[in-house]
């Protein structure tokens, strides 16, 4: 039994075992719980992923296109749920209509870019998906040649594929990097366009970058355990990929070839 020692107030104050000075509890810091939270995250998503698309034994060569529609659904789901849940202070500036971060190029990964993929399918007619492909066909052969700081430098010219009557016109299916990018000032982000300087800073909440870039490595930890073809692509490239043969058929093909292992958005291309 510990000891017991008198306090000022002659109230008795119990001592650690073995007479010992008491340790004092130090809390996690903030950087410390930050980085807790992103590799749960991520190891979340990681392990969802891989149980979730496993070939089934006795049939492996199968892909579950549906499974795959899920397991990234419900990691933007998880996403918007963290959000609901935190108080942010100062407030977001995004809202609807807000557009000035649509003016950019962003990067996905292979399972969000097939999400996107079959949003199209699922949301647009083929006449619909043949005029988004010469759009897309446009914009690519304008990226040709360009490294990815080169693309970001010319953001502020180089309107997203999807930004339509300004509002994006396929918000549900949006990818991580666009659900995490934020603001809490609209007039910098205004402003940062007019300049064309990609590199103004505009003050914002790390901690949804954090989320979206956890989640996404999530996914691509998932999918390079299954022996899938994993990495960073730009939206637009990805989306040529998938609408470059015929539309309403290319989605699917491109989505049942990178099931299989095949390396579909790697494959050598003329851009």
């Amino acid at each position: 039994m510990a000891a017991r020692s008198r306090s000022k107030s002659g109230k008795a104050r119990r001592q650690p075992k073995g007479g010992g000075r008491a340790i004092p509890f130090a809390a996690p810091s903030p950087e410390d719980q930050a980085q807790a939270l992103a590799d749960r995250l991520s190891r979340d998503r990681m392990e969802t992923f891989t149980a979730t698309l496993r070939p089934e034994a006795g049939n492996p060569a199968v892909p579950d296109i549906r499974a795959l529609h899920e397991v990234v659904r419900g990691s933007f789901a998880l996403f918007d749920s963290l959000l609901d849940d935190l108080i942010l202070d100062p407030p977001l500036a995004c809202q609807r209509g807000c557009i000035h971060c649509c003016w950019n190029q962003v990067a996905l990964t292979e399972p969000e870019a097939l999400y996107l993929g079959l949003y199209l399918l699922d949301t647009r007619t083929p006449e619909q998906l043949r005029e988004l492909a010469a759009k897309t066909e446009g914009l690519v052969d304008g990226l040709k040649g360009k490294s990815w700081r080169e693309i970001g430098m010319a953001r502020h010219r180089l309107p997203c594929l999807f930004l339509e009557n300004g509002n994006c016109s396929v918000y549900p299916a949006r990818p991580l990097a666009c659900r995490g990018w934020n603001s809490v000032n609209a007039t910098m982000c205004l402003e940062s366009n007019l300049t064309e300087d990609a590199l103004t800073p505009i003050e914002n909440h790390p901690i949804l970058r954090l989320m979206a870039d956890s989640i996404q490595d999530g996914l691509l930890r998932g999918s390079k355990n299954l022996a899938l073809e994993a990495g960073y692509l730009l939206m637009a490239r990805a989306t040529h990929l998938m609408l470059r043969d015929d539309p309403a058929t290319a989605i699917l093909a491109c989505a049942e070839s990178w099931l299989l292992g095949q390396p579909f958005f790697g494959r050598k291309r003329d851009w």
